[in-house]
C-alpha cells in the first residue's frame, strides 16, 4: 500500500514538474531571449513592450514555481533512477522548442562561429570587428569583445553556423538552425552527466536515484542547459564523465585504456572553459590509486595532448586566456568577492569618495582570486591524503570547483552545473544536500526570461545584503574561535 501511494504521489509531482516546463516554454516563446534586436534598456528586458510579454513573464514566473516546487518535493520519495531520468526527459521536452531562456549568451556563440568562418581570429576580433550577420541580437556591452571560450568552443560554435548556413539560406532561418544544433550539443553534455553520473555514485557509496535528482534532473538544468543551450553543459559532462573512467582506472590491474580517455575528456573540458582545469588534479588522483604512475600520468599525459592537439589543430592559439579578463565587466553581487567589493564601494561612495568603487571591486576580485588559489591548494592537500578513498576526492573536487564559482568575479547560474553534479554524486550528508538543493534553486531564479538578471536589477540592495551576511558569518566564525573552553567538572 505504502509502495502503490508513494508511486501515485511522484506520478503526480512529474506531471507537475511538466507543466511548469511547459509554461516555461510559454514564457520564453513570449518574454523570451527571442531573436531580434537585444534589449536596449533594463526596462525593456523587464517589461517588454506590450501585454504579451508580460503575461509570457507571468506564465515564466508560475512555470518555474511549479517545476521548483515539485523538483523539491521529490526529494522525500522513493526514486528509481531510470525513473529519475525518464522524468528529467519529460520535463525536458517543452524546453527543447521554446526560445532561449535566462541569456543571450547563444546569439554570441553563433557570431564566435561566424567570426571565426569569415576569417578572422575571434580571440583577437570582437563579433562587430568580424561582421556577424546577427550583431544585433548580441548585447551591446560584447559587440566587441573576443570570445572567452577555448577551442573546442569554437569548433562547436563554427560547426553549429556552418552546418546551419548548408541547410538554409537566410540569416533568420540560420540563425535558428544554429540555435538548434547549441541546444543539441548541450543536451548531449546532460547526456554524458546521465551516463557517468550514477556509477560515479556508487563508485562513492551515494544512491545513484538521489544523485541523479540532484545532479542532473533539477531546474538549474531544465532551464539554463536545455532551454539556455550553454557551454557550461557539455563541461559539466566532460567532468563527470572524466571522473567516472578515472575511478574506473584506479580501480584496474591495467588502467590505461580508462585513463586515457578520462584524460581526453578532461582535456577536452579545459579546451571547452580553463575553469575545468580545476578538476584535472583530482582526476589524477582517482586514477593513481592502483598504478600512480602508469594511470595517474596516462591521465595528465592524455589531458595534455588532447588539449594541445585541438589548440595546435586549429591554429587559434592561446589567445581566449586573454580574453578571459573581460567576463566580469559586469559587476554583480551574485559573485561573493565582488558583492563584498561593491558594498565597500557604496560606503566609500556615501562617505564621499564615489571614485574608490570601481577600485574596492577590483581589489576584492584580486582577493577572491588569492584566497581561491590557497583553499584550492588546501583542498587539493587534503584530498592528497585521502587519495584511497574515491567519495573523499571526489568531494575535494566538487568543492573547489563550486568555490571557483563562488570566488570568481562573475557568476551566472549556468556556472554551477559541474560543481553540483559532481557534489551530487558524492555527498551523502542530509544537511549538505538540502542546501546544495536550496542553492540550486537559488541559482535558477538568478535571471529572468529575457535574460535579464535579478543581480543587475538589485545592485545595492543586493551588495549591502551581501556585505551583511558576511560580516554576520564572521563574526559567528570568530566567536567560535575565542570561546573560552567549558570548565571541566572537578574530579572525585
Amino acid at each position: 500500500m505504502a509502495a502503490a501511494r508513494a508511486t501515485g504521489v511522484t506520478g503526480r509531482l512529474r506531471w507537475a514538474g511538466f507543466a511548469g516546463s511547459a509554461l516555461l516554454a510559454i514564457g520564453g516563446l513570449l518574454a523570451g531571449a527571442k531573436p531580434g534586436p537585444a534589449p536596449a534598456n533594463q526596462a525593456e528586458a523587464l517589461w517588454g513592450d506590450g501585454a504579451g510579454f508580460r503575461l509570457g513573464l507571468a506564465a515564466y514566473l508560475i512555470g518555474l514555481a511549479l517545476l521548483g516546487w515539485a523538483w523539491w518535493r521529490l526529494r522525500a520519495e522513493p526514486l528509481r533512477p531510470g525513473w529519475v531520468v525518464a522524468t528529467g526527459l519529460l520535463w525536458a521536452a517543452p524546453l527543447l522548442v521554446t526560445a532561449p531562456l535566462g541569456s543571450r549568451d547563444v546569439y554570441a556563440y553563433a557570431c564566435h562561429g561566424a567570426v571565426w568562418l569569415a576569417g578572422h581570429d575571434p580571440y583577437a576580433v570582437g563579433a562587430a570587428g568580424g561582421g556577424c550577420p546577427w550583431l544585433v541580437e548580441v548585447p551591446s556591452l560584447w559587440h566587441d569583445a573576443p570570445a572567452p571560450y577555448g577551442p573546442l568552443a569554437l569548433l562547436v560554435s563554427a560547426a553549429a553556423v556552418g552546418l546551419a548556413r548548408s541547410l538554409a539560406t537566410g540569416e533568420p532561418a540560420q540563425l535558428l538552425l544554429a540555435i538548434g544544433g547549441f541546444r543539441l550539443v548541450a543536451v548531449a553534455g546532460a547526456g554524458l552527466a546521465a551516463v557517468f553520473l550514477p556509477r560515479l555514485a556508487r563508485a562513492c557509496g551515494v544512491d545513484p536515484a538521489r544523485a541523479s535528482w540532484l545532479g542532473l534532473v533539477t531546474p538549474l538544468v531544465g532551464v539554463h542547459v536545455v532551454g539556455g543551450a550553454h557551454h557550461d553543459a557539455l563541461v559539466a559532462g566532460l567532468i563527470v564523465a572524466g571522473f567516472g573512467l578515472a575511478v574506473a582506472a584506479g580501480g584496474r590491474a591495467r588502467p590505461e585504456p580508462p585513463a586515457v580517455l578520462a584524460g581526453l575528456a578532461l582535456g577536452l573540458a579545459v579546451a571547452m572553459k580553463v575553469t575545468a582545469l580545476a578538476a584535472l588534479p583530482f582526476a589524477v588522483l582517482l586514477a593513481a590509486r592502483s598504478r600512480p604512475v602508469r594511470a595517474g600520468g596516462g591521465v595528465a599525459l592524455a589531458a595534455v595532448a588532447g588539449f594541445a592537439a585541438l589548440t595546435l589543430g586549429t591554429g587559434l592559439g592561446l589567445g581566449w586566456v586573454g580574453a578571459l579578463t573581460n567576463t566580469g565587466a559586469v559587476g554583480q553581487w551574485s559573485s561573493l568577492p565582488t558583492g563584498l567589493g561593491m558594498a565597500v564601494g557604496y560606503l566609500l561612495w556615501g562617505l564621499g569618495a564615489p571614485g574608490a568603487f570601481d577600485g574596492a571591486v577590483t581589489v576584492a576580485q584580486w582577493l577572491g582570486l588569492a584566497v581561491l588559489a590557497g583553499l584550492s591548494l588546501w583542498l587539493l592537500v587534503r584530498a592528497w591524503q585521502c587519495r584511497a578513498e574515491p567519495a573523499a576526492v571526489i568531494r575535494y573536487a566538487g568543492a573547489v570547483l563550486a568555490a571557483v564559482v563562488v570566488l570568481g568575479p562573475v557568476v551566472y547560474p549556468w556556472y554551477a552545473v559541474a560543481a553540483l553534479a559532481v557534489l551530487a554524486a558524492a555527498t551523502e550528508d542530509r544537511r549538505v544536500r538540502h542546501w546544495l538543493a536550496v542553492a540550486t534553486l537559488v541559482l535558477t531564479a538568478l535571471t529572468l526570461p529575457s535574460g535579464l538578471g535579478i543581480p543587475v536589477l538589485t545592485r545595492l540592495p543586493g551588495a549591502i545584503v551581501i556585505g551583511l551576511l558576511a560580516g554576520w558569518a564572521g563574526w559567528r566564525w570568530l566567536r567560535r574561535r575565542v570561546r573560552p573552553p567549558e570548565p571541566r567538572a572537578p574530579a572525585r
